[in-house]
C-alpha cells in the first residue's frame, strides 16, 4: 500500500512528466506544395504562372500530386510562349496548361513505378504514368521525385506535359 508521501510523489512526477511532454518541441511540418514552389528558385516560372492563374488550391489542404516542371522546361518552350501564356486574354488557357500537371490525390513515386497508371487531372483530362524505367508522365520525365509539402508531393519534371487537343 502506498503511503500519502509516496503517492504525492508519484503523482507529482507523473505532473512533471506530462508537462515536459507538452513543452516538447514537434516536429516542423512540411511547408504546403505552393510554398515549395514559391521557395525553390528553379520553380521560379512555375511559381509566376500560379500566381498569373491565380491557383490557390496548392496552398488548402490536398492531397495533391503535382508534376512540376522546372524552369527549363519553360526556357524550351518556343520564344515569347509564357510571356503569351501570362497575358489575361490567355488566363484560361494558362489554367489549362497548368492544370494538367496537378492530379487529385498523393500519389508518391513508389506507387508509380514498376506499372503503367492513368490519372485524371485537375483540368479533367487523363494523362499516362509509365513507371518503367523511370517515371514518365505525358512523355515528360521525373527528375526529382517525392518532395515531400503538408498538403501533399511533387515530382519535378524536365518538361511541360502538353494538354491533348
Amino acid at each position: 500500500m502506498l503511503n500519502r508521501r509516496a503517492f504525492t510523489g508519484a503523482a507529482l512526477a507523473l505532473a512533471a512528466g506530462i508537462a515536459l511532454s507538452a513543452c516538447a518541441p514537434t516536429e516542423p511540418q512540411p511547408p504546403t506544395i505552393r510554398a515549395v514552389v514559391d521557395s525553390n528558385a528553379s520553380l521560379s516560372t512555375l511559381a509566376r504562372l500560379l500566381a498569373n492563374a491565380n491557383v490557390a488550391e496548392l496552398g488548402g489542404a490536398g492531397p495533391w500530386t503535382v508534376f512540376a516542371p522546372r524552369n527549363s522546361a519553360f526556357e524550351a518552350l518556343p520564344e515569347g510562349e509564357v510571356d503569351r501564356l501570362l497575358l489575361p486574354e490567355n488566363r484560361e488557357e494558362l489554367a489549362r496548361v497548368l492544370g494538367v500537371h496537378v492530379v487529385s490525390g498523393d500519389y508518391p513515386a513508389s506507387s508509380l513505378v514498376n506499372s503503367t497508371t492513368t490519372l485524371t487531372t485537375a483540368s479533367g483530362l487523363s494523362i499516362i504514368v509509365d513507371g518503367f524505367n523511370g517515371v514518365n508522365v505525358g512523355g515528360v520525365e521525373v527528375v526529382q521525385p517525392d518532395v515531400i509539402a503538408s498538403n501533399g508531393v511533387l515530382h519535378i519534371v524536365d518538361g511541360i506535359i502538353v494538354p491533348p487537343q
